[in-house]
């Protein structure tokens, strides 16, 4: 199995702007989109903080819809369904301008619907590379209990009925997105830390032996 560190080493140069960070790309580098997938209480900010994807992530901005939600609704003072519906539309626009603009951008999300799909499609054809992290539990009652413990620290609360359904229709999206990724990553986060159980690399998915069977039948459906 890959190392969790087995990031292809980077030549760039970053740089803080106006309070934004920005930077430099060597001439042959392609821009990137990241997508950081996996459902409700799977621990994606975990795995972005604490594995391969903090090496990628000095470099990549990563929107998180459930953070923007929760400063429009301190910040804007809206409702909570208006601060939700407002997050989305301006990560939607966020992402299209950055792909129209050639620029490195990456998106958190659960993955439960094919919405995300447009936007690929739309940064293959800029020749972007797509980067695919997927973070998963072993059960769904595990998603259900990472969810409430959440809640219980002041995280926000989603009904037990759509953790469920959505992790389904994510492992039902994990095929086309993993297909359509250059360079993927398939993490078993149920432990105390993230576990690398999969890698995909020149059009090559490698699954370990401890690959979570939903992970090991979405793989069978790329193939």
């Amino acid at each position: 199995m890959p190392s969790k560190r087995a990031w292809p080493g980077r030549d760039e140069k970053t740089r803080k702007s106006s309070g934004r960070r920005t930077r430099t790309f060597k001439k042959d580098e392609r821009p990137k989109l990241l997508i950081v997938a996996g459902p409700n209480g799977a621990g994606k900010t975990t795995v972005f903080q604490s594995t391969i994807v903090q090496d990628i992530g000095r470099t990549v901005w990563i929107i998180n819809p459930d953070l923007l939600a929760a400063r429009i609704r301190s910040v804007e003072s809206l409702g909570v369904q208006a601060a939700n519906l407002e997050a989305v539309r301006r990560i939607e626009k966020w992402l299209t301008t950055s792909i129209k603009a050639h620029q490195t951008i990456g998106v958190e999300t659960v993955l439960s619907t094919s919405k995300y799909r447009k936007l690929v499609r739309a940064a293959k054809k800029m020749q972007f590379e797509i980067l695919l992290v997927y973070v998963l539990l072993r059960s769904p009652e595990l998603h259900v209990a990472r969810v409430r413990l959440r809640v219980k620290k002041g995280g926000h609360a989603v009904p037990k009925n759509k953790i469920l359904s959505r992790r389904k229709r994510s492992l039902q999206q994990l095929p086309w997105f993993l297909q359509n990724a250059d360079l993927a990553w398939l993490y078993d986060n149920s432990g105390a830390t993230p576990h690398l159980v999969g890698i995909k690399r020149n059009r090559i998915v490698i699954l370990g032996s401890n690959a979570l069977p939903e992970l090991k039948e979405a793989v069978r459906d790329f193939s």
